[in-house]
């Protein structure tokens, strides 16, 4: 887990693992200003202090790489399992001769109560060895032969309202600079966990060709797919699909406006 400043909330998190996992390895992005660091000493002594960032997938090859076991689970400060689902998860590496990955429910937090619907869910469970990751923010990653979808929960509970409209700006107009910047290769180095960056790079050199083209079509393709797998159910998930429609827009606006700013010709 890659972690700043979560002492709200880890102890929920790693008491929710603790019996499940062989070990538990935690990152701090920077420099902690909280008790984040010695709650989690109560747990595991695989901590590290990273340099500060401000996006946890600029640590995550770094955490996979100090991991020991044939599998990985990636997990957020905020996020926890109920005991009860523990031997499930048991049972899907009892199980897993064919199946390299795992994909759980998951749900967002309005401030009151949980909000769980139909095609909201999280791929973060996966065999390491089959496991291919390039450090780019909001990159999930892949394995071989893909992800199976399991009747799990992942709880979700952050200390905020994660679906309102405030919360959202604050969040993208923290990581999408960042994201940006990984469409240029001349402004960023790229981590890679058992994979190179060039399917990455590739499928940059795409975007940046034509941004004003994918701004026009992806938003629209990313908030109609999510609405297909089941948001269209409720004013929330309506709400979250129109949020993923501004996000991606704004992503290819910014690329736009920075291969003006670098002048770049293709």
């Amino acid at each position: 887990m890659v972690v700043y400043n979560e002492e709200k909330v880890i102890q929920r998190c790693l008491d929710s693992i603790k019996d499940l996992v062989d070990e538990i390895i935690v990152v701090h992005d920077g420099e902690c200003a909280d008790k984040t660091l010695e709650i989690a000493k109560k747990y595991t002594d695989k901590i590290f202090v990273r340099e500060h960032v401000g996006v946890m997938e600029a640590h995550l090859v770094f955490a996979y790489e100090q991991a020991q076991g044939e599998w990985l689970l990636r997990i957020d400060a905020d996020e926890f399992f109920d005991i009860f689902d523990h031997d499930k998860i048991r049972s899907l590496l009892a199980s897993s001769n064919t199946n390299n990955g795992y994909t759980f429910n998951w749900e967002f937090w309005d401030g009151k109560k949980t909000v769980s619907i139909k095609g909201l869910q999280k791929s973060c469970f996966f065999r390491k060895n089959n496991f291919h990751y390039i450090g780019v923010t909001h990159e999930v990653g892949y394995v071989d032969g893909g992800f199976k979808k399991v009747d799990i929960f992942l709880h979700h509970r952050p200390m905020y309202n994660n679906v309102s409209w405030k919360e959202f700006t604050r969040k993208v107009k923290k990581w999408i600079p960042v994201y940006v910047r990984s469409f240029f290769p001349g402004l960023i180095k790229y981590d890679c966990f058992n994979t190179t960056p060039d399917k990455w790079i590739n499928y940059a050199n795409k975007v940046t060709k034509h941004p004003l083209y994918h701004m026009a079509v992806y938003p629209l393709k990313v908030s109609l797919g999510q609405l297909k797998n089941g948001l269209w159910t409720s004013w929330t998930g309506l709400n979250i699909a129109c949020q993923q429609y501004v996000c991606y827009f704004w992503i290819y606006w910014q690329i736009w406006k920075m291969k003006k700013k670098l002048k770049l010709n293709y």
